[in-house]
């Protein structure tokens, strides 16, 4: 394995970023010595908002450090029965809830049946939105709260975003899911403890890969996007990232003998544009559009922001 001199530190430390004077700053450390470099020298974790990255300066070959010393790791797997435990309560749903502002009763069925969205009433009205790979395996259930009028994700007083396997540990909360996790899905007589669950995710939709193998991958960064793109766009198969930094070699893996056209959100395409040159030289084949680059629209705005931007 490769040494390096210098690498991000991955300890859970976090200083005031030089740009944004937010406490999300990420120092570089000299490997030999342990010690960070200079207060400038780091990466701050806000990407699209801020987007500081100042490396050691020399020709020098460097590497984030959570790449380094990478133990094998065994993801674990939800069994099939969570989804039919919280595939229901749809009339509760903020997301559905919207939904129905927009389309048709048959749509809306039809759309909640191809991603197996789900609901949660850990807050009141959440949606889960089931990341399942392409041999059909539940990797992850994202758990987020909309807003039932706008579509909007309820951010206040926090960031209203969660998993199902954390919502399984606690035991108070659904006793009658305390045993639905295993840790192989070849073999689900494995059951393991809620709070051995290894979270490793995919693109939210992956499960459709092999659906039309003639039809190009639509990839975006948000399931709600991918979800509302499916209706009005169903030349594509529809994707998410489920955030900025999801748009990396591991989770579009499975892609890499498909046509892909990448959708970044505003301000990102430069971004997506730079991983999208890099994976094609590997053999994949993405065509990242900047298209929102050229319309109107506020940093972070996606395909339905425009679309509904006069709504």
């Amino acid at each position: 394995m490769n040494k390096f001199k210098f690498s991000l530190d991955r300890s859970s430390k976090k200083f005031l970023c030089p740009s944004c004077s937010k406490r999300t700053f990420v120092k570089y450390i000299d490997n030999m010595s342990n010690n960070y470099l200079d207060s400038h020298i780091g990466r701050c974790d806000r990407e699209s908002k801020c987007g500081y990255h100042k490396g050691p300066k020399g020709n020098l070959t460097l590497v984030d450090v959570s790449e380094l010393s990478k133990p094998i790791i065994t993801p674990s797997f939800h069994d099939d029965s969570v989804i039919k435990t919280y595939c229901n309560n749809y009339e509760n749903n903020n997301f559905v809830k919207y939904l129905k502002t927009r389309f048709s009763k048959v749509q809306i069925e039809k759309l909640i049946k191809r991603y197996r969205l789900g609901s949660s009433n850990y807050w009141e009205g959440g949606t889960v939105f089931w990341q399942i790979d392409e041999f059909m395996r539940i990797k992850a259930g994202k758990i987020m709260l909309y807003n039932g009028v706008t579509g909007s994700r309820v951010k206040k007083p926090y960031s209203h975003i969660t998993w199902m396997h954390k919502i399984l540990e606690k035991k108070d909360f659904d006793s009658d899911c305390s045993q639905i996790l295993t840790s192989n899905s070849k073999c689900n007589t494995n059951v393991i403890q809620n709070s051995s669950f290894v979270l490793q995710q995919c693109l939210f939709g992956l499960h459709l890969l092999h659906e039309d193998e003639d039809k190009i991958i639509a990839v975006v960064e948000a399931e709600k996007t991918a979800l509302v793109m499916d209706i009005l766009s169903p030349n594509y198969i529809w994707m998410a990232t489920g955030s900025k930094a999801g748009f990396k070699e591991k989770m579009l893996k499975p892609l890499k003998n498909r046509k892909v056209i990448a959708f970044p959100d505003k301000s990102c395409f430069e971004d997506w544009e730079h991983k999208s040159k890099i994976l094609n030289k590997e053999g994949f084949n993405i065509i990242s559009s900047d298209f929102l680059e050229r319309v109107d629209l506020c940093d972070g705005d996606d395909l339905v922001d425009f679309i509904y931007k006069d709504y």
